[in-house]
């Protein structure tokens, strides 16, 4: 899938929408002496199109029409409640329709060319139906019906069975507050497959093959990948880890930030400690705390009222005193460079030597 990067939307809408029209997978087909590989493939290009035709009217699922606004990369949910609120507004309905379309596909019958489910079915999952559910169904070519005992879909050829074979084969999700991983679903992935992320990453933020690079060099030096995928109701995401024994790189995508894009590291284990030796660090490692760390202000929130020590490490660093604070070092950044990616491997090695002192 090829995609540009967008940071001006007509709205919030198109903004969080964009976040899934990004992770839409790959087609890959799976084996089924039920579904040919053919019908799996069209099942993709219609929940693609689907999606797309969305993207471009969000009012297709009655989804508000705010214009758009974000969040800078330092502000929380809270500081903005009024465009929290906007944000839920948006992605509950998305959530809620792609529920739907799962527990219907899941639990429904499957008969010719009609697959229904019954409405006690769908209460007992917590999932419901929508006429405007109808609206964009009808741009995959899909015709919902709905009576007093549930809801029945119909298209043609082997879609609906592909639809039911996508949901067959989401893995069910542990946690009791959200027990369907609706993002297999939703991008359309039989396989289940993540690996295409780190390229589109790469490619859509123009990062010239540097995000590829450094996930080939960490997994030949031990660290260990894990990529997370994300669709709720009050929103999703994408996180891309490569895991050190202490700490490693975190990338990802977050709808909610005009930094839309993000890459850093995973936490600050051990910066205490590396600024008490300052003085003994490699001259990259300085200049690097240097940058991300905050001067200290007399805030005293690190002394808990009086009941700490301040957490402050006084140091000098090109004939210059500085009082750094580590309690909020920057960890993440909108790009990444070859000279930031060399200087945070060399910081991860240092945060396994500093961890536990």
């Amino acid at each position: 899938m090829s995609m540009g990067l967008i940071k001006e939307f007509d709205s919030v809408a198109q903004r969080v929408l964009y976040g899934l029209r990004f992770v839409y997978a790959d087609f890959v087909a799976v084996e089924s002496d039920l579904v040919s590989a053919g019908s799996q493939q069209r099942l993709h290009e219609l929940m693609g199109r689907m999606l797309g035709r969305l993207y471009e009217e969000p009012g297709l699922l009655e989804l508000p029409d705010n214009p758009d606004e974000a969040y800078e990369w330092h502000l929380c949910n809270n500081q903005k409640p009024a465009l929290n609120a906007v944000f839920l507004a948006v992605c509950k309905p998305i959530y809620e329709f792609y529920k739907f379309l799962y527990i219907t596909a899941l639990r429904g019958e499957l008969r010719g060319g009609a697959l229904s489910v019954g409405g006690d079915v769908l209460k007992q999952n917590k999932a419901g139906y929508k006429p405007c559910f109808g609206n964009l169904l009808r741009q995959a070519g899909i015709e919902a019906v709905k009576d007093k005992n549930g809801v029945t879909l119909n298209a043609g050829g082997e879609v609906l069975a592909a639809l039911k074979l996508l949901a067959e084969r989401v893995p069910v999700d542990p946690d009791p507050w959200h027990p369907y991983a609706l993002e297999d679903f939703a991008r359309c992935s039989f396989d289940g497959g993540k690996a295409y992320l780190i390229e589109r990453i790469d490619n859509v933020n123009g990062w010239n093959g540097l995000l590829t690079g450094l996930q080939k060099e960490c997994l030949e030096n031990g660290y260990e990948q894990e990529i997370k995928l994300s669709l709720g109701a009050a929103g999703q995401g994408l996180d891309i880890y490569l895991k050190n024994k202490v700490g490693g790189f975190q990338t990802g995508y977050n709808p909610r930030k005009y930094q839309q894009f993000y890459f850093g590291t995973i936490n600050g284990i051990g910066e205490k400690a590396m600024l008490t030796d300052f003085d003994s660090l490699d001259g990259d490692i300085r200049r690097h705390f240097i940058s991300i760390c905050r001067r200290c202000n007399g805030c005293l929130i690190c002394t808990k009222s009086g009941k700490n020590k301040k957490f402050t490490v006084e140091v000098t660093y090109d004939g210059t005193a500085y009082k750094l604070c580590p309690s909020y070092p920057r960890h993440s950044w909108e790009a990444p460079d070859p000279k930031l990616i060399g200087v945070l491997l060399k910081y991860h090695e240092l945060q396994e030597k500093y961890a536990l002192k």
